[in-house]
């Protein structure tokens, strides 16, 4: 269950399932994690042939919706959970911004949401990692640099509802990483 948010992305009162919210083209909440590793190299997941949108295409670290009554924080730490088997109860995630999308997928998919962007780095091994097959089937680490190309070759791999966040989110991210090596 979803809760149907204003254009402040405040709650309005309305609590809908996950595929009336769409069905109906009601504004909602979710997150997207730039999962980095210690090598600043950026967690992708391939989705599973059997989700409902983007099926068989590479996708950034993590994605969800925000269950109702849930912070988008507390959204993103179960999503890394479920999606990826990683527990993040004592890492730092970094709100990066949040920004508004609005994509009619299909005539029963209008997806009409903001999206809390959020960064976080850590110690982590493909080979060591579980993740749930039925949202992904494939994960793999690439430098910010390659992404960036990746999302630029417009190539149909990659899901192409990020180029306007990474625009934003590559220099974010950079100055971060900037920040840390300087302390």
């Amino acid at each position: 269950m979803l809760d149907v948010i204003d254009s402040y992305g405040d709650p309005t009162g309305e609590v809908l399932s996950r595929k009336e919210v769409h069905r109906l083209g009601k504004l909602h909440r979710a997150v997207h994690l730039y999962l980095f590793n210690k090598e600043n190299n950026l967690l992708l997941q391939r989705r599973s042939a059997y989700v409902d949108h983007y099926p068989s295409m590479f996708s950034i670290s993590v994605t969800g919706h925000v269950d109702s009554g849930e912070r988008s924080i507390e959204a993103v730490r179960r999503e890394l959970e479920e999606e990826l088997g990683l527990n993040s109860n004592n890492e730092d995630f970094t709100l990066l911004f949040s920004s508004r999308r609005d994509a009619t997928l299909s005539p029963a998919y209008i997806d009409r949401q903001i999206n809390d962007v959020y960064a976080c780095w850590l110690d982590f091994y493909i080979q060591n990692m579980s993740f749930d097959r039925t949202e992904v089937s494939e994960i793999k680490c690439v430098s910010l640099s390659h992404f960036e190309k990746m999302i630029e070759s417009d190539d149909g791999e990659i899901v192409p509802v990020y180029g306007d966040d990474l625009k934003r989110v590559v220099p974010l991210v950079q100055e971060i990483i900037k920040s840390s090596s300087n302390s």
